[in-house]
């Protein structure tokens, strides 16, 4: 994968940030695809791949936690952007949809967390607190990806 210039992203998210006001629906999906796509280029991570499981071999083959971090960041981004689209879901089909995204979104970020609490063991805690939402949902969104979240609970306590 090419590397991207983060200067790139920057741009594209600082044009589309601008647009809020005025066009509102456009620049929120595209702002959460943006900031999913610079997490998975600071991991080196194919656009098309899996998010959850490939974050998870990257962690377990020992991530820097630096760049866990950053990339962190802008998964917590995508999330917040993927909430927001969810509250426009006009039946129940496209609200699953999109909490399901939410729901990867935030095992991801745990995986990421863990990657980092050698440096930080608080972030620990925060892994398991993502992880409990994502096989807490109550419509068990996330089914498919219960074993990397169980994964992620032998990682941290190993950790």
């Amino acid at each position: 994968m090419p590397v991207a210039d983060p200067k790139d992203f920057s741009a594209r998210v600082t044009a589309l940030e601008a647009k809020l006001s005025t066009e509102r629906f456009d620049a929120v999906a595209s702002l959460r695809m943006i900031e999913e796509e610079w997490a998975r280029q600071i991991l080196g991570l194919r656009l098309d791949g899996k998010l959850v499981a490939d974050v998870r071999r990257l962690v377990e083959r020992g991530l820097d936690p630096y760049l866990a971090e950053d990339a962190a960041s802008h998964l917590e981004r995508a999330e917040k952007w993927q909430w927001e689209i969810g509250t426009w879901s006009s039946g129940s089909g496209e609200g699953l949809a999109s909490m399901f995204e939410v729901r990867c979104l935030q095992l991801a970020r745990a995986w990421l967390f863990a990657a980092g609490v050698c440096r930080a063991p608080g972030l620990a805690d925060e892994a398991r607190k993502l992880a409990r939402e994502v096989t807490g949902d109550p419509n068990r969104i996330a089914k498919s990806e219960q074993a990397h979240a169980d994964a992620l609970g032998r990682f941290l306590s190993r950790a």
